[in-house]
């Protein structure tokens, strides 16, 4: 058995709750905004839906300026008005973004044995960026693999205020994915292999999602563990989300129908913590 000593891991859901993050999030900036504007929540939800389906995120960082709602209420104040919502935002994301129990410690143990870590994620570079440097990420992950960020429209504020270096990562070395791919892509996965210099027999890949994670990495020959503790598709603030969701109709029902439930078996399953995969990387 060849020794593993590449760690490709996703990142949402994986080594932080992303659902909950995003539902205490947004959950709390909308309720301000609803509080404040009296307007329809549906009205506002399907607003937002068709915004993050244009930028292709649910993290959106200029929603609220374009939601036509705001926008024929407020103007050019909406920012002004909605500072509450803001606020409620960043206070609920100081809050609860956390890495999940001992994925720090297990990251930090893996590099301890020389073994070199990778990222896979679908979420754009910007927030991706964020997340990394608040949590420690950048340098814990030799390798960032992302897709770049959405376009911003001209008539919005500038979303990045801060100066160019503070958004640069210190150790962490980021890659753009294809524009337009998504996971579940093998093809991209047996690229970040190849850009890594390794060999398939010599990677692990970690996911939650058992489309796109544990599938994909069976598709491409690599060894494939299944982060359990991290599956959210069924928890009830998952409905929110589905919601907003920059998904279209058609990929909300291409991973509905791509695969039966039960018909992926993990290889490795991860039923507590991120800690469980250790043994993966002992010597054969």
């Amino acid at each position: 058995m060849v020794q593993k000593r590449v760690l490709i891991t996703d990142v949402d859901n994986t080594l932080l709750d992303w659902q909950d993050l995003w539902y205490q999030t947004f959950s709390a900036m909308m309720d301000k905004v609803l509080e404040i504007s009296g307007v329809d929540p549906d009205t506002l939800y399907a607003e937002a839906s068709v915004i993050h389906q244009k930028y292709g995120t649910s993290e959106y960082s200029r929603l609220l300026e374009e939601l036509p709602s705001l926008r024929m209420r407020y103007g050019a104040d909406v920012l002004t008005v909605m500072a509450p919502a803001i606020d409620a935002f960043r206070e609920a994301r100081r809050r609860v973004l956390v890495l999940y129990p001992t994925v720090a410690e297990t990251l930090a143990t893996l590099k301890d044995k020389g073994v070199v870590i990778a990222a896979f994620t679908e979420s754009k570079a910007f927030y991706t960026n964020y997340r990394f440097r608040k949590l420690g990420l950048d340098g814990l992950v030799d390798v960032l693999y992302s897709p770049e960020d959405h376009s911003m429209p001209e008539e919005t504020v500038a979303t990045r205020h801060y100066d160019a270096d503070s958004y640069v990562f210190k150790h962490t070395v980021h890659h753009y994915t294809p524009e337009g791919e998504v996971k579940p892509n093998p093809d991209i996965l047996l690229d970040i292999v190849r850009d890594l210099g390794v060999s398939i027999d010599e990677v692990v890949y970690v996911g939650d999602n058992p489309l796109k994670d544990v599938f994909m990495a069976q598709q491409a020959g690599i060894t494939d563990v299944h982060a359990a503790y991290g599956s959210s598709q069924h928890k009830p603030e998952y409905e929110l989300l589905r919601k907003v969701t920059h998904w279209t109709p058609e990929m909300v029902e291409r991973e509905r129908t791509a695969l039966k439930p039960g018909s992926v078996v993990a290889s490795h399953v991860l039923t507590e913590n991120f800690a469980q995969i250790l043994p993966l990387f002992e010597v054969p």
